[in-house]
């Protein structure tokens, strides 16, 4: 997809094919999963990590894990892989610790992307996989300041560290009710079976959700359908859109139309249209914002 010396872009899908947990799967080098699609489910030695559309996940080089896909249908990722260097310098930015944890400086597994990087990001990955035919400098910069924007983020929620009992118990809380989510996004999704489903009183989820996820219940299913349809959307005609909302979850193209302005502020016709190198300035400055 996108290559240089200082880092790579894979756009990796899987079929999900495997019941149950795969065999073990071991990680090439530094890599940053941003998932564009679908839900799966990481286990490890860090615990378990649900991803999904609105998540980015760390990995490290030779990191054990085993992948389940509780929810039907694959997924889709964006891998961004970086040398050591660089990478021990973009989270050294924000953990001064950092260099002194050997090989493994990343402090979680994973965080919530916010909804102006996410844009970003969908950007970045279009121009990056219809070809960068521009000075690689230009892709190379603007995606190192959108990862440093959400590393950056990720720290401020979540420095790592031995969680408690109760603490895990809330994480895996908040893991089942996301993979209610996912499962069921394309219904009418009550509260009250969020709940159950994650084994919870309504107002007992909506407390801790919020406080695991980063996001009240409701707005983490609505950009989750978002970005689902935004990732199909990217190879769709136009006539085929009033099919993607319905296939995500909205009840119109219209609906779908003004919830994406809400949640990311630019239409979402404008940000069909992609990117050009020329536009590679307007990005940077919700980067740098």
């Amino acid at each position: 997809m996108f290559e240089t010396e200082v880092l790579s872009i894979q756009d990796v899908r899987c079929l999900g094919s495997v019941s149950g947990r795969s065999d073990d799967e071991w990680s090439a080098g530094y890599e940053i999963v941003f998932p564009r699609s679908g839900t799966f489910v990481r286990h490890g030695a860090d615990g378990i990590h649900v991803a999904d559309a609105n998540q980015m996940l760390f990995f490290h080089p030779g990191q054990s894990y085993q992948i389940t896909h509780p929810v039907h249908g694959g997924d889709r990722c964006t891998v961004v892989e970086l040398s050591r260097s660089v990478l021990i310098e973009l989270v050294g930015a924000h953990d001064p610790s950092a260099d002194d944890l050997n090989d493994r400086p990343f402090r979680t597994g994973s965080a919530l992307v916010d909804a102006e990087q996410r844009l970003t990001q969908h950007r970045l990955l279009s121009l990056a996989d219809s070809g960068w035919s521009g000075d690689p400098i230009d892709l190379e910069e603007s995606v190192l300041r959108h990862l440093d924007q959400a590393v950056r983020n990720a720290y401020v929620r979540d420095v790592g560290g031995v969680r408690s009992e109760t603490s895990r118990a809330h994480a895996r809380l908040a893991a089942d009710a996301k993979l209610y989510l996912g499962e069921r996004m394309t219904e009418r999704v009550r509260l009250a079976d969020v709940a159950s489903a994650a084994g919870s009183s309504p107002y007992h989820l909506c407390r801790i959700f919020k406080q695991e996820a980063g996001l009240p219940v409701h707005r983490y299913l609505r950009r989750l359908r978002l970005l689902h349809a935004l990732d199909r959307m990217s190879d769709e005609p136009d006539e085929l859109l009033a099919r993607t909302a319905l296939d995500v979850g909205f009840p119109s193209h219209a609906h779908m139309s003004t919830a994406f302005r809400s949640e990311f502020g630019p239409t979402l016709s404008d940000t069909r249209r992609g990117v050009t190198s020329g536009r590679l300035r307007e990005m940077r400055k919700i980067v740098e914002a």
